[in-house]
């Protein structure tokens, strides 16, 4: 028994010592081990393993061999990035190994960009429905970078537009490795004019026949019964709708300002350059947020203004406007006050 015993005791003692192993050293051999897996030409392990020691320990050199090593993966956006982000982390050193870091990053995006390939998703207004969510392969597409062309890597994507109580529409686009422009409009999603009022059926085929009415009543006019009555104005209480949800927006564009604002200021007190990145550009990405829910609010705001206008223009006082004819002349009639 105890062999036994010594053999478990001696387990323990050696998952506690590489437990507590410092995050630097596996970061250094996860270093190495990307940069031999590369020279073998096992590209994709190698950037796992690069990928692996920049998380346990973010340098400017993983950095680099990362961009490296998606470059030769033939992924162009993700290493163009990359290549930018080592040039961003080296731009303040001021020893040689910097410099000469921050000029390697620098050349290699400059001469990596002009192959870029880039993908652009039109959203237009008028199809811009409440709650519209656009995705890349179940990634959300932030409203800031709708109607941009982005520089993306090769392959295929499935493009994703949904909202609440409307038909999902979906396509995939394939986009080649390097130096090719692909668009997607997004349509109208089915479903999406639920709230409106829909339009009158059409009228049956004419048989080429009419049928008088036996007896009809004194002053009537046929053409009249076959003249459309014209549509009612919006529902009263759309333009209150409406105004409710532009002071919504309004309020959380500001909400999410703020939220960026307290962001970028838990970014400028990070410490650790790829913390003090990310927080950035989650508060330019929140800040994009805003943006489009001010201008969402503004244009709303705007329609509901419009429309309460025309109502009470509409309904000023029992102004009435209707065509007359008598005898050989014909003009309009305006009944009511001012």
């Amino acid at each position: 028994m105890k062999p036994v015993f010594m053999i478990v005791v001696a387990s323990v003692a050696h998952a506690a010592v590489a437990s507590a192993q410092p995050a630097g050293a596996q970061a250094e051999v996860l270093f190495h081990q990307g940069k031999e897996l590369l020279a073998k030409g096992q590209i994709a392990e190698a950037c796992a393993a690069f990928d692996a020691s920049e998380k346990l320990d973010p340098t400017t050199s993983t950095v680099l061999n990362q961009a490296n090593c998606r470059e030769t993966n033939g992924q162009f956006a993700t290493a163009w990035g990359l290549f930018l982000e080592a040039e961003r982390l080296s731009r303040a050193g001021s020893d040689e190994g910097s410099r000469q870091m921050h000029a390697i990053a620098a050349a290699r995006a400059a001469q990596l960009e002009p192959r870029l390939s880039t993908l652009r998703i039109n959203v237009a207004r008028d199809v811009q429905v409440g709650g519209l969510e656009v995705l890349r392969d179940q990634e959300r597409v932030d409203i800031g970078a709708w109607n941009e062309a982005l520089p993306i890597d090769g392959g295929s994507y499935r493009i994703v537009a949904r909202a609440p109580g409307n038909a999902e529409w979906s396509t995939t686009v394939n986009v080649a490795a390097e130096r090719d422009a692909k668009t997607i409009d997004i349509p109208r999603l089915q479903g999406a004019d639920l709230g409106h009022k829909r339009a009158p059926a059409a009228p049956a085929p004419s048989t080429g026949m009419k049928f008088a009415s036996a007896d009809p009543a004194p002053g009537s006019n046929d053409d009249d019964e076959e003249r459309p009555r014209p549509s009612s104005g919006p529902p009263k209480w759309l333009p209150l709708a409406i105004g409710g949800g532009a002071l919504a927006l309004l309020g959380s564009g500001l909400t999410v300002e703020l939220v960026a604002e307290s962001t970028d200021r838990d970014a400028n007190a990070a410490m650790a350059p790829a913390k003090q990145t990310s927080l950035l550009n989650s508060a330019n990405h929140e800040r994009y947020a805003a943006i489009g829910l001010a201008a969402g609010g503004v244009a709303a705001g705007g329609v509901a203004v419009w429309l309460l206008f025309r109502d009470r223009r509409d309904d000023r006082d029992g102004v009435a406007v209707a065509p007359i004819a008598t005898g050989d002349r014909v003009g309009i009639s305006i009944t009511g006050g001012f």
